[in-house]
């Protein structure tokens, strides 16, 4: 098996190494999506895995794996709309590796090399409204809220209620499908490239 430092590297410092998704990385994937998403990961699902698997390949260029510098798995770290002036960076990291400061110094040390390759205006970040703890850490890296915006469920959620109402539905009995996601939003914050540049 090819250890961590062996791969092409595409950011790394003191702490972490960041590489581009490979093969070798499936496992830890596929598991970080199980803590996230539950048994109904379409990751784990028989029919489905295998195709997600390989579209996720077909995006390398935009999905890295995050390591520690002794090569333990740590998440995945996704560049959405690489070539926008304002891409949107995404973090998802294992349970046990999650409230110990590893976040916002990956986004930093990933930032920054994004930008190294590429000038943007500012990055995106999305938060859960319900994330206090992200949304906390990521202010006092210097990321700016610069708006909300509802989540594609709720969205859905909405568009369903007005749906059962104007057909005569009885909304209760629909109310346990849509309790986890019920009126959840997204918090929007723009990542100044100042703000990492500047810690070097």
């Amino acid at each position: 098996m090819t250890s961590v430092t062996e791969r092409k590297i595409f950011a790394s410092d003191e702490d972490f190494i960041i590489c581009n998704i490979s093969e070798a990385d499936r496992s830890d994937y596929v598991e970080l999506h199980r803590q996230l998403n539950g048994e109904a990961s379409l990751y784990l699902n028989p029919i489905s895995k295998d195709m997600m698997w390989e579209q996720l390949l077909d995006n390398a260029d935009s999905v890295f794996s995050l390591f520690t510098r002794k090569g333990d798995y740590c998440g995945s770290i996704e560049l959405q709309q690489p070539n926008s002036n304002t891409p949107e960076i995404g973090i998802d990291l294992l349970e046990e590796k999650r409230n110990q400061g590893i976040a916002p110094k990956a986004v930093r040390l990933f930032a920054r090399r994004v930008y190294e390759i590429r000038k943007v205006d500012y990055f995106l970040i999305r938060i859960s409204s319900n994330n206090h703890h992200s949304k906390h850490v990521f202010e006092k890296m210097g990321a700016v809220k610069i708006g909300e915006e509802e989540t594609d469920f709720s969205r859905f959620v909405e568009k369903f209620r007005k749906t059962a109402e104007e057909d005569g539905q009885d909304l209760e009995k629909f109310r346990h499908l849509f309790e986890e996601s019920d009126d959840e939003a997204v918090s929007c914050y723009s990542l100044d490239p100042n703000t990492f540049l500047r810690e070097v």
